[in-house]
């Protein structure tokens, strides 16, 4: 008796479902945050008067700086942040506004996504100490938030 062959049935391979399950891990984990893919720490560093601020600012920290009325200051953020700009009680400021608190002009830049710069000049009799307070949020991670005091003197 010549018995014939059933053509074999093919069901799946392993190959198939480890190539799906790579897939579906490769999605999932794109999807997550916590505080960045680069593997490095949030923070803010400073340049002061052209020169590099010794200090970097961590979030949950907040830190004071200060700077003489004249000078000019830039913050560069590891990662792409939202800049929050208050002056004492005042209403936030934005990106090309200036104010003028105690005789010093104060402008706030924004140069990319991750910098942004602070000048200040005298333009009257000056009173101070006035204080800026800079808050920078991560938009990869908003639980990551930096807090600078900037005391212009």
């Amino acid at each position: 008796m010549d018995r014939k062959q059933a053509p074999a049935v093919r069901r799946p391979g392993r190959s198939a479902a480890y190539s799906l399950l790579a897939i579906a891990l490769a999605v999932g984990l794109a999807g997550c945050g916590g505080g960045g893919d680069s593997g490095a720490a949030f923070n803010l560093n400073a340049i002061v008067g052209g020169q590099p601020y010794p200090q970097q600012f961590v979030p949950g920290a907040p830190a004071n700086l200060q700077i003489q009325a004249g000078q000019s200051i830039e913050l560069d953020a590891t990662e792409p942040v939202d800049w929050v700009f208050t002056i004492g009680d005042s209403p936030v400021f934005t990106s090309g506004t200036t104010a003028v608190i105690g005789g010093i002009s104060i402008t706030e830049t924004a140069l990319t996504p991750s910098r942004a710069a602070i000048d200040t000049a005298v333009v009257a009799p000056a009173i101070t100490p006035v204080t800026i307070t800079l808050t920078a949020t991560s938009t990869i991670d908003a639980a990551q938030v930096a807090v600078v005091n900037l005391l212009i003197d």
